[in-house]
Parts: structure tokens; sequence; C-alpha cells
């Protein structure tokens, strides 16, 4: 009997430690699979440009609310870097394209973040013209020397309808996605507008950190150009 009972608890111990080596081996597996992605980044240790800025629409813009607290402005101020809002009310990915050259490149930017593709949806453009958008913004951007980051635009109920659109970008281009922003938001009548579509502030606030922890990262491990240096945080 001693002996049958020592055996089980010798065995449960060694089923614990078992699950302890399994759960350490798969977080690593998750981090090394996130340095990977990471490094994959086009441009990321390039260092050319000179500013971050938001390529958005009414979002960005902070259509209802302040000026100060639209995510860019909120996102600014946690990171503790500069950034240029670049968002317009109402702008589809092809009005953004098209605003491209003079709001983005001529800025001479390091890093574009992109968010766009609601209105697209709303106005009811074809998924494939939305990516095919997208995707000229992503490499006119990258083949300046900037890196991007984009913004999945998560729509649907029950579904995401356009994660894999941004899931496909982001792994042909090699650009950095943050998916599913407004998670949490939208679908929360506490951190929405009663038009739905749009963040309150305190939806606002949340988007802004969403963003701003998994920025962290890339922030990290990016060259950071000569323009920008003073604000990178010593870790």
């Amino acid at each position: 009997m001693f002996f049958q009972i020592a055996d089980r608890i010798f065995n449960m111990k060694n089923r614990r430690l078992l699950n302890f080596f399994v759960l350490m081996f798969c977080s690593l597996l998750v981090f090394t699979s996130c340095g990977d992605n990471l490094a994959a980044v086009k441009n990321l240790k390039l260092g050319a440009g000179k500013q971050v800025i938001v390529l958005g629409d009414s979002i960005a813009s902070g259509y209802g609310v302040g000026e100060t607290e639209a995510f860019p402005s909120v996102l600014s101020r946690q990171l503790g870097l500069p950034i240029v809002n670049r968002g317009v009310s109402g702008d589809t990915t092809a009005a953004g394209l098209s605003r491209l050259q003079t709001d983005v490149i001529t800025a001479e930017p390091w890093l574009v973040i992109v968010e766009l593709g609601g209105n697209d949806f709303l106005q009811k453009v074809p998924k494939a013209q939305t990516e095919q958008n997208l995707r000229q913004i992503v490499t006119i951007i990258q083949d300046k020397g900037g890196i991007v980051v984009l913004l999945g635009i998560n729509i649907g109920l029950t579904k995401d309808t356009y994660q894999e659109i941004y899931d496909r970008i982001a792994k042909d281009t090699h650009s950095y996605l943050i998916s599913q922003i407004f998670k949490g938001i939208l679908d929360d009548s506490r951190y929405r507008q009663d038009d739905v579509i749009h963040p309150n502030p305190a939806g606002h606030e949340i988007l802004a950190t969403r963003i701003a922890k998994d920025l962290q990262p890339l922030l990290a491990k990016a060259t950071w150009p000569s323009a920008l240096a003073k604000y990178k945080k010593v870790t």
C-alpha cells in the first residue's frame, strides 16, 4: 500500500514536471517565432526617414472627440515620441493611396502606421480592391525606406471577415501587423460613440494603449534615424 501511494505521488510529480517543461518549451517557441517575425520586418534596420506618421481615416483624425483625445495623440504621449497625424475623415483605402505622396512620402517617414479599411466596408468596396490599395500603400512606403505598421480593422459581428486580407498583406510585404485593433472597443457601448463606428475618448485610450504595447518590441529592435534618436528609450 505504501509503495502504491509513493508511486502515485512520484508519477504526479513527474507529470507536473513534464507539464512545466512542456509549457516552457511552448513559450520558447512562441518567443522565438515572434522574434523571427519581427526580424523579417522590412526596413527595420535601415534607419531611414525622419518622422512617425499615422495614415488613417476618421478614427485617426479624431471624429467626435478632441484632437488631443484621438489615438495618434494619445499614442504619442504614451510613447514619448512625436507622431504626425494624417487622418482624414471618410477616407477609403483608395483615398489614402491618392494622397500618400503629398501627405506621407514628402514628409520623409521612418515609420508609418496605416489605419484604413473601415470605410471600404461601409461603402461596399470589393475586398479585392481594398487589398490591392493597401498593398500599394505598403509597398510604396517601403520602397522609400519606411517601416510599415498595418492596423488590422476587424469587421464582422461573429467573424472578422477582413482579417485574412491584413494577414496576407503583412506576410507578403513583411510589414508589421497589429490585428483586430477594435476588438472590445466598438463592440462595447462604454467605449464607442452613439454612431457605433467611432471610439469615444475612453475607446481611443484603449486603442492607443493596445498599439503602444504591440509597438514596443519593434521600437526596441529597430534602427532609429538620427532625427528621432533622442526619443529612443534606453532599456
